[in-house]
């Protein structure tokens, strides 16, 4: 059975991730896991004193990871939802579970806006660009509704493209939604033929959900992501993140300015092959 992991950490910004991904996938017969990771501070490991505090801190967490569960027992009752506390390194541990070949998407809330780098947990940068598990971020603004209008931002002519294609082809079958491809190259960029190919094999294998393909003529590529989504409403927008690509750079406050409409749109980041959680169920 298909996994999905939505991590809290009992903010107002992971109960609205939880309150999307329930409303979204919840009805697909999918396993939701409401998933709580403590950090342990080592340097307290030999403090008797600050290990007895911390205890009680677990104990607090263990009782609001219960209530968030009882939550969603009362409001979606349909809903497969089981609970996990764990302890240790966020990362390590996430990337530990998130390594299940039943996990397919794992959700996370941003607790403000993408261009206000202060209220963005330095976990949810790490997890997004890193994680080889589909992910996706639900900014604390965003209530759901059905998806109708899918952006796909990608520079079409690198040819590790088609190894989203089947997850990107499977989320659009199940939300019926039209996709858009926006062409994100740098008007620097060399375009030899073995760039045409790679864009025609994308075009190819995109061809069955005939998708929307925007090119447009611009210096500033956020920007032109940030506008496009706003002037056609886009509901949510995939990218494929890498530690020194645009989507790590565009965490970085010299580029965050020019994120406006972008902080209404869930993000989620594609890095694998694979079927989006198998679903034959459509979106509600």
């Amino acid at each position: 059975m298909a996994t999905i992991i939505v991590v809290t950490n009992f903010s107002d910004s992971s109960r609205n991730a939880l309150d999307y991904t329930c409303s979204f996938l919840g009805h697909t017969g999918v396993r939701i896991l409401l998933l709580n990771i403590f950090s342990f501070p080592a340097p307290l490991a030999s403090d008797a004193i600050s290990i007895a505090g911390i205890n009680n801190v677990i104990t607090d967490d263990e009782r609001m990871l219960k209530a968030e569960y009882n939550w969603v027992k009362e409001n979606y009752p349909e809903v497969n939802i089981a609970k996990e506390m764990l302890s240790g390194n966020f990362m390590e541990e996430l990337k530990d579970i998130a390594g299940d070949e039943e996990v397919a998407l794992i959700v996370m809330g941003a607790g403000g806006k993408y261009n206000d780098l202060l209220s963005w947990d330095a976990n949810i940068i790490d997890a997004f660009v890193d994680l080889k598990t589909p992910m996706l971020i639900v900014p604390s603004s965003v209530e759901y509704h059905a998806v109708k209008k899918v952006a796909f931002a990608c520079n079409y002519y690198r040819k590790d493209l088609h190894t989203t294609t089947s997850l990107i082809k499977k989320l659009i079958q199940f939300t019926k939604a039209k996709l858009y491809v926006i062409h994100i190259v740098h008007p620097s960029e060399i375009i030899d033929e073995a760039a045409e190919n790679n864009k025609r094999a994308l075009q190819e294998s995109l061809a069955e959900i005939a998708p929307v393909y925007y090119e447009p003529a611009f210096d500033n590529i956020i920007s032109a992501i940030d506008n496009f989504t706003a002037s056609e409403n886009i509901d949510m927008l995939i990218v494929i993140p890498a530690r020194h690509g645009i989507w790590y750079n565009i965490f970085h406050e010299r580029h965050t300015k020019s994120l406006v409409y972008l902080n209404h749109t869930p993000i989620m980041s594609l890095h694998r092959e694979g079927d989006f959680m198998n679903m034959p169920v459509e979106q509600r």
